[in-house]
């Protein structure tokens, strides 16, 4: 095992999953992380049992105690309840799927970890004697194994395979967060919503979304996502605008809203384009991509591993980003207990089928659930 501790770049769910099953078993590992310790992440997202089960044990907890502790509902003691009745086609979900609160699941994954917050990393190089990171502050640090868990944007991976590129696929997709109050989400979403925290509702090619993220004492916290594959010079598919650019929400999206016609309730309400202007609204890009095998494995014999969103991305519809982070986190920490650290390529070799199957079929459920059907709730 290498004298220094294993550098994490990226405090996301791999690299804290990572980070907290090797400290279970003794292993040193410190975990760079360019923002700040405050709160962040005040969102839903859907954990299945595939991914969350193996974490149980290293976290100390039962199936119930974490959903009753993590779920989006966990406030007014629900468990994260979704059913495959109110999605759309092809975003069924296994038993025991629920939506858990990003936030508090990153808060629990980061105790007792050595986290170095506001390490923004610019550059990494590789050399016969280690490995070199770059920080904004000019600062640099050493490392004998790194691993690059720095998401969609890794900049561990542009600094060390450029080469691999995001694919920007042809779907418009617009997310919004909204605080509501007690009595509007009791009159208008409650009555269709009930225990469950995610409804979907289809309208020809565009899905409609609308997701619990938390309940305050006083509020509702919800999202809601609109989507619907991209028209031949679509003025809402911008593929090439820049990341910052995401808060520029054009004009034709309220438009768009303001064509749909007779939505039931509680759709009606909140994609009321006089409300959606008031709200926090995202333009989402749907990026997928993978390397190739061969530049991924030849990466890991310099020390350096690519894992989660870092090396697979996936849409953030239809794709299984989160769970397939957190299981990437949990195999690799207990392949690097098992064989060490001097086998990373062994790794690499084991998964990349899997990443490369996921990717193709997130990109396939991302085509299903738009594809042509009558308008459901």
């Amino acid at each position: 095992m290498s004298s220094l501790p294993i550098t994490i770049v990226g405090a996301g769910l791999a690299g804290l999953t990572l980070g907290r099953c090797l400290r279970q078993h003794g292993i040193a590992a410190v975990v760079l992380e360019r923002v700040s310790s405050s709160p962040r992440c005040n969102y839903g997202i859907t954990l299945h049992p595939w991914a969350f089960q193996p974490l149980l044990s290293v976290l100390q907890m039962d199936v119930t105690t974490f959903k009753e502790t993590l779920s989006t509902d966990a406030t007014r003691r629900g468990t994260g309840k979704m059913t495959g009745d109110t999605l759309a086609p092809g975003m069924d979900t296994d038993p025991g799927t629920f939506r858990c609160h990003r936030g508090r699941l990153e808060k629990l994954l980061q105790d007792g970890q050595d986290i170095r917050w506001q390490h923004t990393v610019q550059d990494v190089r590789t050399s016969s004697t280690g490995i070199t990171v770059h920080l904004k502050d000019e600062k640099t640090l050493e490392a004998e194994i790194l691993l690059g868990t720095d998401g969609v944007h890794s900049q561990v991976r542009k600094s060390l395979i450029p080469s691999i590129r995001l694919n920007i696929l042809p779907f418009v997709v617009f997310n919004g967060k909204r605080r509501m109050s007690n009595a509007e989400y009791y009159d208008f979403v409650a009555p269709v919503m009930e225990d469950r925290t995610i409804l979907q509702s289809r309208h020809n090619n565009v899905v409609l979304e609308i997701s619990i993220n938390d309940f305050t004492p006083k509020q509702v916290d919800i999202s809601y996502t609109y989507s619907r594959p991209a028209h031949e010079y679509d003025p809402l598919h911008k593929p090439n605008r820049p990341i910052l650019a995401a808060t520029d929400i054009p004009e034709e999206f309220y438009t768009a809203l303001q064509e749909l016609k007779q939505l039931p309730q509680p759709f009606d309400m909140i994609f009321d384009p006089t409300k959606v202007r008031s709200d926090r609204v995202l333009h989402w890009l749907m990026r997928s991509t993978l390397g190739k095998a061969a530049e991924i494995e030849d990466l890991a014999g310099q020390g350096v591993l690519l894992v989660g969103d870092a090396v697979h991305v996936m849409p953030i519809l239809g794709g299984e980003g989160a769970n397939t982070a957190m299981k990437d986190g949990v195999d690799l920490a207990q392949h690097i207990i098992r064989h060490g650290t001097r086998s990373l390529q062994t790794f690499t070799n084991s998964r990349y089928e899997a990443w490369k199957k996921g990717v193709e079929e997130s990109e396939k459920r991302l085509v299903d659930m738009h594809g042509p059907a009558k308008a459901s709730v």
